[in-house]
């Protein structure tokens, strides 16, 4: 029996057409195009708008809310300010809203639970002094 002596497959582009096609794809679904970022004129107009209304569910013990009013007072934030401890209906608010712990900050929509500084400055980077 002789040997079967077989020719190279004929090797088309398509493949690393697919590949590049996939790779950019991924930029675009995981990566923000630059497009897309923030420009300066951006934030202009997000300047323009007034701040959304900030309310802060803490105690008076607590240090963390302590950061929390010091960063709004360091960066001209306005807010209110709800007692947990001392007014039933914002231990009831803040029970409403999932709280487990304080402080908790309603920005908006928004809700940030605990002192976390990078969120405050990303949800409220237009208005910050």
């Amino acid at each position: 029996m002789a040997p079967v002596v077989r020719a190279p497959a004929a090797r088309g582009g398509a493949g690393k057409w697919l590949l590049l096609l996939l790779v950019v794809a991924g930029v675009f679904w995981f990566g923000k195009p630059a497009w897309l970022a923030g420009t300066p004129g951006q934030a202009k107009a997000t300047a323009g708008r007034a701040q959304p209304e900030v309310v802060l569910y803490a105690t008076s013990w607590c240090g963390y809310c302590a950061a929390t009013r010091d960063f709004f007072a360091a960066h001209g934030i306005a807010y209110s300010e709800l007692d947990i401890e001392a007014s039933s209906s914002a231990y009831e608010g803040h029970r409403r809203l999932g709280g487990n712990g304080v402080p908790l900050v309603v920005i908006g929509d928004e809700i940030i639970r605990g002192y976390n500084e990078s969120a405050l400055r990303s949800s409220l980077k237009p208005w910050l002094k």
